[in-house]
């Protein structure tokens, strides 16, 4: 492994501690816990199997956590899965890994999340239009905020998040009481229990933590590096777990199986089965302004991606150029690629083709850190290594339910897959080519 860069100068450093803790619940708490249980119910058919998926979805997250919070401190630069893999495996692995960051990592949740905020508003009593011009206004908006006044729009995410987060546990006292009661009535359904299903739900819920990696993508930018990084993925992701556990409670005994399973607006047919219409107006309100947070944190967390691959030759030059010290035209990029994709592909459509995608990604990191421990002089630590075998594990019980159950999600993060490893060594094959002729 190629020695790593030093920190980041303070006037380099965006974002503090509790501005990196903020990213990572910014990125995770998004479409995925207030649209996914109704997906999961319909899989599985039981509010408690889906309670227990959410809850095996967190113990994934944090056996991934484990393994990235330690390679932040030994590879303290923004870039995520490409920086990290570049160093433990191979360069090709890591623009593979930067493409699906830049496709499924960033530009499709985005547009997730826009489309997700458009459908919540409309339920608090936005406007009803045929087309997604609401999601393009946030996408465009977020954009050009996060582009020309940074500094704002980190401060404007930290504000929004702390919102977020308390009207989240408001939502959880409010709807608890009725979720109780339908518990205690029995009346929450039972099923017969399918591995297949089980993990085939974890595709859903997979998606749903995904951003409990976010902070890495902005090591460089952080006060502290890899070291405030590792905390603020600890930290971020135990108050997402808690979170998500309270809020998917509510979701599924808030509200009758039969109107709540395959359902994307989940959160808010609970909220106005417990409140009625001023409930879910009020809930389909908060969703809104989590998916706009969650759409912030990705336009923050991509572009320095690109950034870091564009500085490395594997992305157009163009999009590594700064202003100032932030990567300005690598942002503007991001913004129109996902307002591509909100005109061109559905929500339901998204979410499969991401929880596939991003989980094999994060389980390259894992094997990659193996290597690094194999090599070292180090004994193994056996906390360390349980979570990336745990990791490992469950990453490939969702991928071969993805085949089972979602055969062309599974072929085109497969396609996806091969077009990086395409540009990357046709890419490769041409700058030999041009450093033999000169």
């Amino acid at each position: 492994m190629s020695a790593a860069p030093a920190s980041p100068s303070k006037s380099a450093a965006l974002i503090d501690e509790r501005g990196a803790i903020a990213l990572v619940v910014a990125n995770t708490i998004g479409t995925g816990v207030f649209t996914t249980s109704g997906f999961a119910l319909g899989d599985l058919g039981a509010p408690s199997y889906v309670m227990l998926a959410w809850a095996a979805g967190g113990l994934y997250a944090l056996s991934g956590v484990v393994v990235y919070a330690d390679l932040a401190t030994k590879i303290p630069v923004s870039g995520g899965e490409y920086a990290f893999l570049r160093q433990t495996l191979h360069p090709a692995l890591g623009v593979v890994a930067g493409w699906i960051s830049l496709v499924a990592g960033f530009t499709a949740p985005i547009a997730a999340s826009a489309l997700g905020a458009e459908l919540y508003l409309t339920k608090a009593g936005g406007p009803v239009w045929s087309a997604p011009f609401v999601a393009s206004a946030i996408v465009l908006v977020l954009s050009l905020l996060h582009a020309f006044a940074p500094k704002q729009g980190v401060a404007f995410q930290n504000v929004a998040v702390l919102i977020k987060v308390l009207a989240i546990v408001a939502f959880v006292g409010f709807g608890a009481p009725h979720a109780a009661e339908t518990v205690s009535r029995g009346d929450a359904g039972v099923a017969p229990f399918s591995t297949l299903a089980f993990f085939g739900s974890l595709v859903w819920i997979s998606y749903a933590y995904s951003g409990w990696n976010a902070a890495v993508y902005v090591t460089g930018e952080v006060a502290g590096g890899g070291v405030t990084v590792r905390r603020a993925l600890y930290a971020g992701t135990l108050l997402v777990m808690v979170l998500y556990l309270g809020v998917s409670a509510v979701i599924l005994y808030g509200a009758p199986i039969e109107a709540l399973k395959g359902v994307a607006e989940s959160g808010a047919v609970a909220a106005r089965s417990f409140g009625g219409p001023v409930a879910e107006r009020a809930l389909s309100a908060l969703i809104a302004l989590a998916l706009v947070t969650s759409a912030s944190s990705m336009i923050v967390s991509g572009p320095r991606v690109y950034a870091r691959m564009a500085q490395d030759g594997a992305l157009p030059a163009i999009l590594g150029r700064l202003h100032g010290e932030r990567p300005r035209i690598a942002v503007l990029t991001q913004g129109v690629l996902a307002l591509l994709v909100v005109w061109s592909a559905s929500l339901r459509d998204i979410l499969e083709f991401v929880g596939v995608t991003l989980s094999l990604s994060a389980a390259a990191v894992v094997v990659g850190w193996i290597r690094l421990e194999l090599r070292a002089s180090y004994r193994p630590r056996f906390v360390q290594a349980g979570a990336a075998l745990l990791f490992l594990l469950a990453t490939a019980g969702v991928a071969v339910a993805a085949i089972l159950m979602r055969p062309m999600s599974a072929l085109a993060s497969t396609a996806l897959i091969g077009a990086a490893a395409i540009a990357y060594f046709g890419g490769a094959h041409g700058r030999r080519r041009s450093a033999n002729s000169s």
